[in-house]
């Protein structure tokens, strides 16, 4: 009864906010700036869709179904925070509104932040981007073995998940338990809960998203500045920022955990409070707007060299101006041969949280996102759609097609059974009309294209090869690309 209670009182507000929205529209006409945001959250279109076949969507509708409680969204524009935009609750107990200063868990949104500080420290030569990190560890190094033979674990290597670590990231802890410390957490030893940070790779030889790794990173701060890890992003990232309310501290420190929002599950339950002992990879408290000074102070330092975090040059392996697209700090993507723009991305989920950084570095514009909710994934990409449609990025703008006459064309071969990710899917031909199954789920695929087709209600592309028993290509709801074969005939 509780449950059926809460989603009937978070609709109920959600329905309530017409009056806003209204008013907002007004705002629009005198402020550039509100005008450009009200069209990136009132125009939420799929991928790939059909033109004068598709109702774009807002943010509040598609809050509602995906069950998303609370939500902020920053857009940074050139060296300032152009605009803003507040959506639902960071309590739904006690009917607390998500606000500016409402305080979020940016899990692994503090990997970027982290990395910076590194690259300073790199900047002031205490430390070396290519030396071996057990030069400077004190207490606890880096394991010697078969791995580390002829590579060794470096900066660079952290910072990009190249380090060898494995991929793993544990359970948190609760207020009442004793925490580890760094030592004994990358040991394995009690109190940890967490095994020992193990080497599965030789350093260099392949991409693993690594939380160990950010631990190890950690602790080289500490070590090769004798200070403590929350001290050193303070003075080297948070007060250049103007990142007021941002701590890595834990447990959280009293004067964020007043403003802090709970985070819910995909039932939208609430999850406790909890402590996560992974400071730098991802133990950030922080709100979008913090993370967004963070973000236009990294892009004006590349852009002006302000050298307000770090040097111009450093923002150039940053965001890979060589063209390596080397990770250090964010994902990057650039995949088209007539642009010179690079997107830049980050993720965080923690129990009950989510957030993006999504941003162009030529544009010099970048999107904070971050909600008290793990059913965010699709929103979070229509948003990102949306802002790189409203301000005309190279990348990830959503498609729109003209349905393409087909009358004379012989679909027989496209029919058969394919593997697509470990789905079942099934192209069969039915009266010149072809469909695809999908598992248990059937659509119809229009053509859009020669060789090109859409599920429209799954926004999925499918590009038929022009010689029969090519690969096929699909491409989802979020751009991914995929080549998919026939198993079957």
């Amino acid at each position: 009864m509780k449950q059926t209670f809460l989603i009937l009182f978070f609709v109920f507000n959600f329905l309530s906010c017409k009056e806003t929205i209204e008013n907002d529209s007004k705002s629009a006409i005198l402020d550039p700036a509100i005008a450009h945001r009200e069209n990136v959250v009132n125009n939420l279109k799929p991928f790939y869709y059909i033109k004068n076949q598709m109702q774009p969507q807002r943010v509040e509708d598609l809050m509602e179904q995906y069950k998303v409680p609370g939500l902020r969204i920053v857009f940074v524009d050139k060296g300032e925070i152009s605009w803003s935009k507040s959506y639902g609750y960071a309590n739904l107990k006690d009917s607390i509104k998500v606000d500016k200063n409402t305080v979020f868990t940016g899990a692994s949104l503090g990997k970027p932040v982290t990395a910076m500080a590194a690259l300073k420290l790199v900047e002031q030569g205490i430390l070396n981007l290519d030396e071996d990190v057990n030069k400077k560890l004190k207490g606890w190094k880096v394991p010697v073995n078969e791995f580390t033979q002829k590579e060794k674990v470096t900066v660079r290597r952290l910072i990009g998940h190249t380090s060898g670590f494995n991929r793993y990231y544990g359970p948190n802890y609760m207020p009442y338990e004793t925490l580890p410390t760094i030592e004994q957490t990358l040991k394995g030893e009690q109190p940890s809960k967490h095994p020992a940070a193990k080497l599965v790779a030789v350093p260099g030889s392949k991409y693993i998203y690594s939380n160990p790794g950010y631990l190890v990173l950690e602790k080289l701060l500490e070590d090769a500045t004798n200070k403590k890890f929350e001290d050193v992003i303070d003075e080297l990232v948070l007060k250049p920022s103007g990142m007021k309310t941002t701590s890595f501290i834990q447990p959280i420190p009293e004067r964020l955990l007043a403003t802090k929002a709970t985070g819910y599950s995909a039932n939208l339950q609430p999850q406790p409070y909890n402590i996560i002992t992974f400071k730098a990879a991802g133990g950030i408290w922080t709100t979008p707007d913090d993370l967004a000074r963070f973000t236009h102070k990294l892009l004006t330092d590349h852009s002006k060299g302000t050298n307000t975090l770090i040097s111009k040059e450093m923002t150039n392996r940053v965001f890979n101006r060589d063209g390596n697209l080397d990770k250090l700090g964010f994902t990057l993507l650039n995949w088209k041969q007539d642009s010179d723009d690079i997107v830049f991305k980050h993720t965080g989920q923690n129990y009950g949280f989510t957030s993006v950084i999504f941003g162009s570095v030529k544009k010099e514009q970048a999107v904070v996102i971050m909600a008290n909710s793990v059913n965010t994934e699709d929103l979070f990409n229509y948003i990102q759609r949306a802002v790189a449609e409203e301000y005309n990025w190279d990348y990830f703008k959503p498609s729109a097609y003209e349905i393409y006459d087909t009358a004379d064309k012989d679909f027989s071969s496209y029919a058969g059974q394919y593997d697509w990710k470990n789905h079942f899917v099934v192209i069969t031909n039915e009266y010149k009309k072809l469909f695809i199954q999908i598992d248990n789920e059937r659509h119809q695929l229009i053509p859009v294209e020669e060789n090109t087709f859409l599920a429209t209600n799954i926004s999925l592309l499918v590009i038929f090869p022009k010689k029969p028993g090519s690969s096929l290509v699909f491409l989802d709801k979020n751009g991914d690309y995929s080549r998919v074969n026939k198993t079957y005939k």
